[in-house]
Parts: structure tokens; C-alpha cells; sequence
């Protein structure tokens, strides 16, 4: 991954407006000072996606993307949900893995890249839903936090299965009606954080 992946074409560039060409000429690749309050500012690692319309999910993407410190150094592990409806839009390389093992292919993915890239740092990111945070893919989530693996893990915490049409998730608070619970939720919001903590995360924040 370098700059060069957002350039303009050669082909393109006189006909281009001239503040996409700034966009473009102040994008953050390559500089560490970089952050989210460079949005709007600087082309940024995604300009457009298929999420429905007004999902705040959308922003927050744009938010971790303008946060990665090195993205031209980047993997993005996502998983089955809407996660994947955005990473095809993304400048940074990224994995699209199978429900619910994203941990588990993120855990390897890093000591494979350790071993391949020892003088230079490769940062990984998971980035998937509650469903398969949680639900589908605890397991292979809590063996990544008891083995300390070094790698970042982001749940979009969305309360439901929103790609799926609104099924019940282990996230969704007590009492909520979705599809899979007509009548509510019967049980208490699975304490993810505290979860976390437990299982020796060295930085957790809600």
C-alpha cells in the first residue's frame, strides 16, 4: 500500500476540480500527525459505500480510517455484515473472513506478518459487528484476548443483526423486540467490556 493507490490518473487530472486536486496533493498517507480532524481536509481512505442511507456506521468508518497511524501498513480484518458492505470501498488492504472467525484469522494474519516484516511494523484491526463479535464468533474472540494477541479488535455494537434484518443479539438490551425475540429480549445485555477487561485486554474503551 502507498500513496500511489490514491493518486489521479495522469489521463484525469486536468479535468479533475481544482479542490479535489488539493484533496488529493494534502492526502495524509505517509504522515504520522495524521488523524480524524484531518476529514474533510485531505482525501481520505474512503469516499463512498452501499450502507443504507444516514447509517452512522458510515462515519464512524471514516473516523478509524482517518485514525490509523500507518495505513499504508494496514490490514483490516472484517467479517459476514455491514462491515463488508464497506470494505470494498476502502483504500487499505483488508480480509473479508468467514462469520464469526475474524479474530482467529487476524491472530494469524499478524504473527505471519511479524515473521515476514521483522524490522518494520504491521498494525492489524479487526472490525465486525456484535454478531459476529460476540455471538457467532466469542470463541475464537476470547482465545485472541487470553493469548494476548497484538492486534486491535473494534465491535460495532449495534445492538441487532442490522445486515440480516433485526435478528436478537447477545448485545441487544433486555427487554428490546426484535424479529427472533417478538415479545423482548429475555435476558440481560452481554457485558462486553467488562468481558474484555477480564480476559487480560490491555486497552478497552466503550
Amino acid at each position: 500500500m502507498s500513496k500511489e493507490r490514491i493518486q489521479i490518473a495522469e489521463e484525469f487530472y486536468d479535468i479533475m476540480p481544482a479542490e479535489y486536486q488539493d484533496l488529493v496533493k494534502r492526502a495524509t498517507y505517509g504522515n504520522e500527525q495524521r488523524g480524524w480532524k484531518d476529514i474533510g481536509n485531505a482525501k481520505e481512505l474512503i469516499e463512498e459505500h452501499s450502507l443504507c442511507a444516514g447509517c452512522p456506521e458510515s462515519m464512524a468508518f471514516r473516523y478509524i480510517l482517518a485514525s490509523l497511524p500507518n495505513p499504508e501498513d494496514t490490514v483490516m480484518v472484517g467479517s459476514t455484515g455491514c462491515t463488508s458492505l464497506v470494505f470494498p470501498h476502502v483504500a487499505v488492504h483488508n480480509i473479508h473472513s468467514l462469520f464469526g472467525n475474524q479474530n482467529a484469522v487476524a491472530s494469524g494474519l499478524k504473527r505471519a506478518l511479524t515473521v515476514r516484516f521483522p524490522d518494520r511494523r504491521k498494525d492489524v484491526v479487526v472490525l465486525a459487528g456484535d454478531g459476529a463479535t460476540v455471538d457467532i464468533g466469542l470463541d475464537m474472540t476470547l482465545q485472541a484476548w487470553f493469548r494476548q494477541e497484538k492486534f486491535t479488535t473494534i465491535c460495532f455494537d449495534n445492538e441487532l443483526y442490522a445486515n440480516t434484518g433485526g435478528q436478537e443479539s447477545g448485545l441487544m438490551q433486555k427487554g428490546f423486540v426484535a424479529k427472533m425475540a417478538p415479545v423482548g429480549k429475555t435476558f440481560e445485555k452481554v457485558r462486553l467490556p467488562e468481558i474484555a477487561r477480564e480476559s487480560g485486554c490491555h486497552y478497552v474503551v466503550q
